[in-house]
This record gives C-alpha cells, sequence and structure tokens, in this order.
C-alpha cells in the first residue's frame, strides 16, 4: 500500500490587516494540509517565527504548526526548549520542532553574528540537541559540553506531546542527513546549501533524483546506525519553487520561467525534486514518481500562495483516501 501524502505551506505573512490573516489561517486548517510552517530569517523573514508559530497555533485547531526551521545559532537551546515546550501546550500538542545549522552567511553578517565552518555549526546542533532532548525529560539537567553548559536546570512546561514534539531536521549534506536520521521524525531532504545561499543552479541540480537517493540513503543509515526503523521516519522535499498552473502549455512557460531564475536548464528542472512546477495532474504525478521511487511522501510547497496550491492539496487528500 502506498505511503500517504502529508504537505506543507509557509504561513502568510504577519501584516497590519490581522482579521485576512486570520481568514487565510481557517481556510488552511479547513484543507487537508498536514502543517503550516514558518521559517526563520532575518533578512528574507517578515516574521518572528516562535510568536508567529504561538499565534497560529491559537488561530487553528487541526492543521499541525511546524518551524521549519529554527536556526540554533539565533538562540540557545534553554531558550528554544522554553519557547518548543510553551508553543506545543498552547497548541494542544500540534507543534513540530525544525531545528536546523543555519546557513545564510548574509544574515549572519547582517546581524553581527561569527559564521563559522559548515562542520563546527552542525557540530553545535547536534550538542544543542542534546540539550532539548534532556530537558524534554522532565528532570533537572546537567550538561557540560563544549559550546553550552546546564547547571541543574529542569525544563519547563511539560510539553502535550511525549517524550517531546516531533523533530524536523534536514540538510543537504552527509554530516547533517547522517545527524538527522539519527534523531529526526521528519527527515527534511534538499541542496547542500554550504555557499550560503539558495537562488543558484546548484540547488537546482543537487536535488536531481540521482542526488536524492544518495541523500536519502545517508539518513537511513544514520537511522539504522542509532537502532531506529528508517521506514518509520518521514522524509520531506522541500520545494524552492511550487508553481500551479491550469493547462500544459502554461506548465512549459512557467518552468521555464523558474529555471531561468535559477539559471538552470527547464530540462534540469523538470526532473528536480526541488521544484514542483505543472497542472494539478502533472503536480500529482510528479510527487507519486518522487514518493514511490526515492520515498519522499511530505512535500513542503514552500513560499507559495495557498490559493494556488489549494486544488492540489486537496487532490493529494483524494490519493490518500483511494
Amino acid at each position: 500500500m502506498p505511503i500517504r501524502f502529508k504537505s506543507a505551506l509557509y504561513a502568510p505573512p504577519v501584516n497590519a490587516d490581522m482579521d485576512t490573516w486570520r481568514t487565510r489561517l481557517h481556510r488552511i486548517d479547513a484543507s487537508g494540509l498536514t502543517a503550516i510552517t514558518v521559517s526563520d530569517h532575518f533578512l528574507t523573514g517578515c516574521q518572528d517565527p516562535l510568536a508567529a508559530l504561538a499565534a497560529i497555533a491559537c488561530c487553528t485547531s487541526r492543521v499541525r504548526v511546524m518551524a521549519l526551521v529554527l536556526a540554533n545559532d539565533y538562540r540557545h537551546p534553554v531558550i528554544t526548549h522554553k519557547a518548543a515546550a510553551t508553543i506545543d501546550v498552547i497548541s494542544g500538542g500540534r507543534l513540530d520542532l525544525g531545528l536546523g545549522a543555519g546557513y545564510l552567511a548574509a544574515e549572519y553578517a547582517a546581524a553581527g553574528l561569527r559564521y563559522d565552518p559548515a562542520g563546527q555549526r552542525v557540530e553545535r546542533l547536534a550538542e544543542s540537541l542534546q540539550v532539548i532532548r534532556a530537558l524534554f525529560g522532565g528532570e533537572a539537567v546537567h550538561h557540560n559540553g563544549i559550546h553550552y553548559t546546564i547547571d541543574g536546570l529542569a525544563g519547563t512546561p511539560a510539553p502535550i506531546q511525549r517524550p517531546h514534539p516531533p523533530l524536523v531536521i534536514g540538510g543537504g549534506g552527509k554530516q547533517m542527513l547522517t545527524l538527522a536520521g539519527r534523531h529526526a521524525d521528519v527527515v527534511g531532504v534538499h541542496a547542500n546549501l554550504k555557499a550560503g545561499t539558495a537562488y543558484h543552479a546548484g540547488v537546482i541540480e543537487d536535488m536531481l533524483p540521482e542526488r536524492m537517493a544518495e541523500k536519502i540513503g545517508w539518513a537511513r543509515g544514520g537511522a539504522e546506525s542509532a537502532g531506529r526503523d528508517p521506514d518509520a521516519l518521514d522524509y520531506l522535499s522541500i520545494t524552492w519553487t511550487c508553481r500551479v498552473v491550469d493547462s500544459p502549455r502554461q506548465a512549459d512557460l512557467a518552468l521555464m520561467q523558474v529555471c531561468s531564475r535559477y539559471g538552470v536548464d527547464p530540462r534540469v528542472g523538470r526532473r528536480s525534486t526541488g521544484l514542483l512546477v505543472g497542472t494539478v495532474a502533472q503536480c500529482v504525478e510528479q510527487l507519486e514518481e518522487r514518493r514511490d521511487r526515492l520515498g519522499l511522501n511530505y512535500v513542503d510547497f514552500g513560499a507559495t500562495d495557498f490559493d494556488e496550491v489549494a486544488p492540489l492539496v486537496a487532490a493529494l487528500s483524494s490519493v490518500n483516501a483511494s
């Protein structure tokens, strides 16, 4: 029996018209979408992820609220745990806690943060994970690590989801994906972002099926090394750009436009899991192929407007029901 699809979409940005914002959230909550996500950026994001997730939780009752993802270098793990535990209680146990090492070099520079080599940032995230998971345990935590020291702190409040909210960890390199396989409930699989930016041909080329198979293999290997069942995890594909159109002719034009933005050949863009462009039927076909070939059962539509992807969300719900 095919694995059921799950789907996620970036939250509508906060603005002065909060009545419209709430109305949009109510529509999303009534759809078949699995999760509303909020990213963690200074330059490209217009809302604080933790405040936004709490507000979204209060405006919805069904859809999950996902941090996709919190950059570890932007806040201490004690602060991350406290916020996550609080949002899990506010949401009635609907939080998915996404954690990442941070990658956007320009953002670090703008905020005056030191941009360490990728290996150091991932190492720091791995230790942060130890601290956060320990704080969800309910007992006093004593941790004396390379980057963090915790002296007898007990994590509160107690989360609704036990032992802790599901963890979402993603990446494009072996170190991050192995870490995700060892710890995550949802493994986000995307391009290697060591260049410190996302909008270039490399991110599309690095998400071709052959590369994605290798990446997923790293995550599955990490799960097996930790004594976990890799088939029990969700594998989420990050969609850098999603375009849903009305006709195949429009799809060809849209693909050319999208690929031009990244400087990549449309023949490459069509195969890459980093893009999702086409009619509803074409998009479903692409997603089914990615699921059946690679195990990518969870699709993140990115910053696309909900009105554009609503028919696709409905179609995936129908696929799940069949």
